[in-house]
Formats: structure tokens, sequence, C-alpha cells
């Protein structure tokens, strides 16, 4: 029997359960056992940010820092997925 304030759940899944529910932790658990994970910097994959900077860029360097910002990529990626995209359709 464990005591009021050990942990019951093994180094990771203590802070998983903690954030995400112990719910939640146990399907994490049951569909990834066994295997090793890590998690990308950033959320949001190029493809999709290129879409919503194609929607919201007007022109300007602050346009492009507030898609920049909103994603966590840098302002000169964000730029350089634009001028592809305009490459790419003058082709």
């Amino acid at each position: 029997m464990s005591k009021k304030n050990e942990p019951v759940l093994n180094g990771v899944y203590e802070t998983i359960s903690e954030l995400v529910g112990f719910d939640n932790c146990s399907k994490i658990y049951k569909h990834f056992a066994g295997s090793q994970i890590n998690f990308p910097t950033r959320l949001f994959s190029k493809e999709f940010v290129l879409q919503e900077a194609i929607k919201s860029y007007d022109g300007t360097s602050a346009s492009i820092n507030k898609i920049a910002v909103k994603y966590n990529y840098s302002e000169r990626t964000v730029r350089k997925l634009l001028k592809e995209q305009i490459e790419k359709e003058d082709k």
C-alpha cells in the first residue's frame, strides 16, 4: 500500500496524469507502452503554417511576424514557405 504523498504512477506517467487526467494517461499508456516518443518543438506542420500564412499574409512584415509568433516558426521560415509557394505557382 502506498503512503499518501508517494507517487502512484511511474516517472513521466505521473506528470502526464497531472496534465491530462488519469483516464487519458491510461489511454496514452495503452497505445504507446514500450515506445520511445519525442515531441517536436513545433506543434503545427509546415504545410499547415503555409496554408494559414497564405490566408492571412497581407504583404507586410507585421503579418509575417504575427504568423511566425502564432505558430512558433521564425519569420525567415514563414517568408521562405511563402516564397516557395509563389515560385511553385509561377511555374
